[in-house]
């Protein structure tokens, strides 16, 4: 027990020799003192894990020392040893000075003794839960600063795959050979109806990048069946049909594009279940597929095709609305139209 200091403050002094009697060959240090002001001096030039102070002093009474006191040394334990034990005073301590115990006067020896062990054995748990704390809280700062760098790394990883979608974009434009196109300016109008629909921040970006490479998938099919002029064949219709199922095995291979894959498989599914490639109905269908096959089949209809010239706003929505609860999931086409009208009126 000598590791461990009391702090004995009474203003009588045979009070602190007959303490420090007490605990002589118990194996603490005692420090004594018979003024309060003297004692917070001491608390300032020595570390007290136990204070036990008098209640009614002269200068200062015991709670208002023990107030003192705790301001100095938070995590010692605070004791009164007094003659006046009402319970008023008790409260008053217990509630002010943060008393750990009110002991009356006279004292047992044995009891004194007891109460000080176990003062010190809550100590010594106070110090575990305190080492325990800021084990967690340097813990919870390494583990901050761990996610700090995680999320730089993901940043970089997401900047090799924005440079991997432009490259797989490329090479599909290359296959149509320069087949115009203006879904890049419907990426903003699918990020608005995702939002609209609920999606989170996973699921625009997996929009996203899905609206960029639905047609990936075309760098599997003879690039002169998208030069014809002319109807296609049987034969040439379904090798065109081919090309989500192309494009989402290509996807496949891409670590984090399951759901990119997804959509790119389903875009050509129509509502009423006669797309394809699987004859998907209704909510069966993604609902990032059924977004995607929007954008796409507005984004041809507006663009020049070697079949046709590009079409005029308002026929592009004739089109849209003969395709309405057949080819077209009915809501999203009218959050679809809503967001194409705000994109023109700005």
């Amino acid at each position: 027990m000598g590791d461990y200091t009391i702090l004995v403050v009474d203003d009588e002094v045979s009070v602190l020799n007959a303490i420090y009697r007490v605990f002589r060959k118990e194996g603490y240090q005692i420090l004594r003192s018979d003024n309060p002001a003297d004692a917070l001096k001491l608390l300032n030039e020595h570390v007290c894990h136990i204070i036990i102070s008098d209640y009614r002093m002269p200068e200062m009474d015991g709670v208002t020392f023990l107030r003192e006191a705790m301001n100095i040394r938070p995590d010692a334990i605070r004791m009164i040893l007094s003659g006046y034990a009402d319970s008023s005073t008790i409260i008053s301590a217990i509630n002010d000075g943060g008393i750990y115990k009110f002991l009356t006067k006279p004292w047992e020896d044995d009891i004194l003794k007891s109460e000080v062990r176990y003062a010190i054995e809550r100590y010594e748990l106070q110090s575990v839960n305190k080492k325990l704390l800021e084990d967690v809280k340097r813990q919870n700062e390494e583990l901050k600063k761990t996610n700090m760098l995680l999320t730089e790394k993901i940043d970089e990883i997401q900047e090799n795959v924005v440079s991997t979608v432009e490259m797989l974009c490329y090479l599909s434009r290359e296959k149509y050979s320069g087949l115009p196109t203006n879904v890049d300016s419907l990426y903003t109008i699918g990020q608005e109806v995702g939002r609209k629909l609920g999606f989170n921040d996973s699921g625009l970006k997996n929009l996203y990048v899905a609206t960029k490479l639905h047609d990936i998938g075309n760098i599997g099919i003879d690039c002169g069946i998208f030069k014809k002029s002319g109807p296609l064949t049987t034969e040439e219709r379904i090798q065109v049909e081919k090309h989500p199922i192309i494009g989402a095995s290509i996807l496949s291979f891409l670590n984090g594009f399951d759901e990119v894959s997804r959509i790119v498989k389903y875009h050509h599914e129509y509502f009423d279940g006669t797309g394809y490639p699987e004859g998907l109905k209704g909510d069966a269908i993604p609902a990032g597929s059924r977004i995607v096959h929007i954008i796409d089949v507005y984004d041809s209809l507006t663009c020049i095709r070697p079949y046709r010239p590009a079409m005029e706003r308002d026929e592009v929505y004739r089109m849209l609305e003969k395709g309405r609860g057949t080819e077209f999931d009915p809501y999203i086409l009218d959050i679809f139209l809503m967001a194409i009208e705000r994109h023109y009126e700005s």
